[in-house]
C-alpha cells in the first residue's frame, strides 16, 4: 500500500472521508502529495519521500479520485519508462499492488515538502516559460523527467553528498524486486 500523505491544499481535494488513520510503511517508501493550479486546471505532484521521485498529474479533477489508483499507477510506470528506470517485469503487479493508495494527513516532513514547493515554482515556470500557460499542449513525460533529473542534496550517501532523483528510484526498485 503507498501511504500518501496530503498537504493541506491537497487534503481539500481528497476530502476528509478518504483521509485515514495508518501507521503502515510501504517497502518503496512513502508519497507526499500537493496540488497546484495552472490555467485554472489543478496538478498534482506525488513525491517519493526515500528517493524525492516525482510523478506529475495533469488537469485532475475529482472524478480521478474513483480511479486514483489506476491513474497514479499508470503515470508512474510511463514515467519509469519515459525516465527509462528498469525493473524486471514479473514484479509489475507487486509494484502496483504496492501504489494501492492510502491517504493520510501531512506528516510534516519539512525536506519533502521543500522539495515539493522547489519541484512544483519549477513546474509553473517551465509551463510558462515553454508552453505559454496553455495546459492542453504540455508533454508532461518532459516536465516531470526535468524535475527529477535535477539533482539534491537531500539525497547525498555522505555529508553534504548530492543526488539524483531517477538514480535513487531506480536503487529503491532495485532492493524492492530482490
Amino acid at each position: 500500500m503507498a501511504i500518501i500523505y496530503c498537504t493541506q491544499k491537497f487534503e481539500t481535494v481528497v476530502g476528509k472521508s478518504r483521509i485515514v488513520k495508518s501507521d503502515k510503511s510501504s517497502p518503496l517508501g512513502n508519497w507526499n502529495a500537493n496540488v497546484f493550479t495552472v490555467s485554472r486546471k489543478n496538478c498534482v505532484i506525488l513525491m517519493n519521500d526515500v528517493s524525492y521521485y516525482s510523478v506529475l498529474l495533469i488537469d485532475f479533477k475529482k472524478i480521478d479520485l474513483m480511479n486514483f489508483h489506476e491513474v497514479f499507477a499508470e503515470r508512474f510506470f510511463k514515467q519509469l519508462e519515459n525516465d527509462e528506470i528498469s525493473f524486471p517485469s514479473k514484479f509489475t503487479d507487486k509494484i502496483t499492488t504496492e501504489l494501492q493508495p492510502i491517504f493520510l494527513t501531512t506528516n510534516n516532513n519539512r525536506k519533502v515538502l521543500g522539495a515539493i514547493q522547489d519541484a512544483t515554482l519549477n513546474m509553473k515556470r517551465y509551463i510558462t516559460e515553454d508552453y505559454g500557460d496553455n495546459i492542453d499542449d504540455i508533454d508532461v513525460d518532459e516536465l516531470n523527467s526535468n524535475i527529477n533529473e535535477k539533482i539534491l542534496s537531500v539525497l547525498g550517501k555522505k555529508k553534504r553528498g548530492y543526488g539524483y532523483p531517477n538514480d535513487a528510484m531506480q536503487e529503491l526498485l532495485n532492493k524492492f524486486c530482490k
